[in-house]
């Protein structure tokens, strides 16, 4: 259900953005449409990323100073103009689009583990001013982005942990659902729900008891996961606000609670506003161990260090036919207390044939892919190979080899996304991750191959 409501809205939007005709989409002209500011926020921290990449060419002379204030004055001005200039490809835009509403879909429901992910995706230690950055692509639940200000300052901090910032966003969500954990719930809730109404035909107040074993899990609040998983195992499969309200404030099940649930209920849209209400977090009775304490972890060398291969064997590998085996067999999914990630929720079955997004969204692929699709054992050179073997396969090739033969079998891009989601979780891969991006990224060129002329299979990137 989830991911036909993320299709909706990815098509919601790219209806609003891309008129007939256009295969370019500027950065100012999207921030005159009518979508959701986080997608702006996205779209421009993306262009903030190519100034930067930029603005790095700038320096690493040893004939001229660049750093005088000067010269830096007038980069800056340059770039501020080139900001302006910024556009995308539309098949770079579609790509980035999928991106970004996942990514939002992830950060409402799971903000711990989406914020540790996103963040650390390569390294256990990160700077202050790295989070600074990354945090501008959330405009939601800015409570953590208040909080996490407050602490690096008062503790002038210019690096952190990932052991660290876990336990900092979990010290800072205790605070923040203590003192009224069922009306801070229901308020967090209805920022998640405005967001699923985006996809729907018809606004509501319900949600899955699934996505909310997700929300509860995530923040900690483990009493009213397992109330919403009771229900889900009374076969109840969505619960309305008046419901949910009932049965964490009476910690009694829909039978046993029967007519009476209406009766003294909030209304959704009497329920305030969790970015109004702005919940107060003393960040310095947080407790969080020390750099000191921390202990990093060994990571392994680079694959470019313990592969070496000639430019000869590059181009055989390339040219060498798959190796014949059975395809997977997908696994299915977990059951509500272990809650698979929100992008890899299974699709469900469409009553009536398929909807009018996925319609549409196959006329869009038709338009971008080509005729037929490549083996892509073919498209991932023999030095990739032997990286996503190692660092996302963990060293086991047949199960490298029985994937790609599943994902060759596999007719379009949104089932091969959710192959790949389901895959990433089920392994416990950080899908934000330098590699996980990269192997993502070549296995959306298969279906839609025009990118590769535009981006090289390496433009897509946080």
């Amino acid at each position: 259900m989830l991911d036909q409501i993320i299709d909706n809205i990815i098509q919601k939007i790219r209806t609003e953005v891309v008129k007939p005709g256009m295969n370019q989409i500027p950065l100012t002209y999207m921030f005159t449409r009518d979508i959701p500011d986080s997608i702006k926020h996205f779209f421009d921290q993306e262009v903030e990323i190519w100034i930067r990449e930029e603005s790095e060419k700038f320096g690493s002379s040893e004939r001229f100073d660049y750093e005088t204030p000067e010269v830096q004055m007038l980069i800056d001005k340059i770039f501020d103009i080139l900001k302006q200039t910024a556009t995308f490809h539309i098949n770079q835009f579609n790509r980035l689009l999928e991106r970004a509403i996942k990514l939002q879909a992830n950060y409402l429901i799971r903000p711990h583990q989406t914020l540790t992910q996103f963040l650390f995706k390569d390294n256990f230690v990160i700077t202050t001013i790295e989070v600074y950055d990354m945090l501008k692509y959330f405009d939601k639940f800015q409570y953590y982005k208040d909080a996490l200000t407050d602490y690096f300052n008062q503790k002038y901090l210019r690096e952190i942990s990932q052991t660290q910032f876990e336990e900092l966003i979990k010290g800072i969500d205790m605070q923040v659902f203590s003192k009224n954990p069922i009306d801070t719930s229901l308020q967090a809730i209805k920022i998640i729900n405005n967001f699923i109404n985006e996809g729907r035909d018809n606004p509501s107040d319900r949600m899955s008891t699934r996505m909310l074993s997700m929300i509860f899990r995530d923040r900690n609040l483990l009493e009213y996961a397992e109330q919403v998983e009771a229900e889900a195992r009374n076969n109840t499969g969505e619960l309305s606000m008046a419901q949910l309200e009932q049965i964490l404030r009476t910690g009694k099940s829909l039978i046993d609670i029967g007519g009476a649930v209406e009766k003294e209920a909030v209304s959704f849209d009497a329920i305030p506003d969790i970015e109004e209400a702005r919940p107060e977090v003393k960040v310095d009775t947080i407790e969080v161990p020390e750099a000191r304490e921390v202990e990093i972890p060994e990571l392994e060398p680079e694959i470019e260090d313990d592969y070496m291969e000639p430019e000869e064997e590059e181009v055989e590998a390339q040219v060498q036919p798959p190796m014949p085996t059975p395809p997977v067999v997908q696994t299915p999914p977990p059951p509500v207390s272990t809650p698979d990630p929100v992008p890899a929720a299974p699709v469900e079955a469409v009553v009536g044939g398929d909807s009018a997004a996925d319609q549409l969204a196959r006329a869009v692929g038709d338009q971008m892919k080509g005729q037929e699709l490549e083996d892509l054992n073919k498209l991932i050179t023999n030095r990739q190979r032997k990286k996503f073997i190692k660092k996302v396969f963990k060293k086991n090739e047949q199960q490298y080899v029985d994937f790609l033969t599943n994902l060759n079998s596999t007719p379009d891009w949104k089932n091969a996304s959710n192959i790949i989601d389901n895959f990433f979780y089920q392994q416990g891969l950080n899908p934000y991750s330098k590699e996980a991006l990269e192997f993502s990224d070549l296995i959306y060129n298969r279906y839609f191959p025009k990118d590769i002329s535009v981006n090289k299979g390496s433009e897509f990137r946080y």
